[in-house]
């Protein structure tokens, strides 16, 4: 499964209390929907980088880069 991760600069994202911190990447927190995160049964993610724009409201990174996930 792919999922297109929404990435935000610092201070953006109002967490909330259905917000589950999966961890840190370089400093940054990453989080999941605590009901998404139960349906998923807890996968383990590997954030990656693929070619082309960004979709949706996410950050685009350098290069024409874009995050997702793979899980």
């Amino acid at each position: 499964m792919a999922a297109r991760p929404l990435c935000l600069p610092d201070g953006e994202l109002l967490i909330g209390p259905n917000d589950t911190l999966l961890g840190e990447l370089g400093g940054m927190p990453v989080y999941i929907d605590a009901e998404q995160d139960e349906r998923w049964n807890r996968p383990r993610f590997v954030l990656d980088v693929a070619p082309g724009p960004a979709s949706g409201f996410s950050l685009e990174g350098l290069d024409g880069i874009h995050f997702l996930t793979r899980s």
